[in-house]
């Protein structure tokens, strides 16, 4: 008798590659019962994706329309190595797949930002750095904070036409040059970011002090050099849209005063 995750890869593989896949014995009745259910099983679970992919871009599929996104969805799920991913996963590679397709740089970015909206609303958990933290400790001591970006946000840089179409529901991101997406609790924020931002955010990928950030930004010579004064009025804004955390050397682990 297989094991239970040895029956699902099974069945798995078997809806992937076809019947010829499923092994003798793993259901009880003749073949053609056991096809006959795995093919309602197979209608169920192909309906169940392209559900998936609906709720995961509702925006794209206002802007594409309801047949154009449906035969999008019904040609991706088709594709090798989709039908393996779970219904959270699926659609990880969908806006690469439109793009590829030939759809407008507009839907190929708002598919990317809905991924990426996802992606921080299901990102681990992390106590986001707050002004708080800072206030009180001399300058000294707060350029030896270590910072890094938060796990739950990220800073995408979409088609213009995309800041238009989410400008309604985020003040001042319609003229904004780039767009943070932001969990520090439990919701989900999106604010509009400045060229500044974004590089700065680019820095902390991995933990460093807010004083080498500030020396590697602003060093003579560096490339796409800050002006010293754009620096704090950068760092300020991703403190207070929640998208740095701080680094506790002592524990190893990410911290929060």
């Amino acid at each position: 008798m297989l094991t239970l995750d040895l029956a699902q890869s099974a069945m798995m593989r078997s809806l992937e590659l076809g019947p010829d896949e499923l092994p003798d014995g793993l259901f009880a009745g003749t073949r053609s019962r056991v096809l006959m259910g795995m093919k309602v099983h197979a209608n169920t679970i192909s309906h169940a994706r392209l559900v998936a992919l609906e709720d995961t871009f509702p925006r794209t599929r206002a802007l594409l329309g309801h047949e154009r996104f449906n035969e999008h969805s019904r040609r991706f799920t088709g594709l090798p190595g989709v039908t393996a991913r779970t219904l959270a996963e699926i659609g990880a590679s969908f806006p690469g797949f439109l793009d590829q397709v030939g759809e407008t740089c507009t839907a190929v970015d708002l598919a990317h930002f809905e991924w990426e909206w996802l992606e921080a609303y299901h990102a681990a958990e992390a106590s986001p750095l707050r002004l708080s933290a800072l206030a009180g400790i001399g300058e000294a001591a707060m350029l030896e904070v270590e910072i890094a970006g938060h796990p739950a946000a990220r800073i995408v840089h979409p088609d213009r036409a995309v800041n238009h179409l989410l400008g309604d529901e985020v003040p001042g991101l319609t003229e904004a040059e780039a767009i943070l997406i932001a969990r520090p609790d439990a919701e989900v924020f999106v604010s509009p970011a400045s060229l500044t931002m974004a590089r700065m955010f680019t820095e902390v990928e991995l933990p460093t002090s807010i004083g080498n950030l500030f020396a590697g930004l602003t060093e003579p010579g560096c490339k796409d050099r800050l002006l010293p004064d754009d620096f704090m009025p950068a760092l300020i804004a991703l403190i207070e849209a929640g998208a740095l955390q701080q680094i506790d050397r002592r524990s190893n682990n990410r911290w929060d005063r």
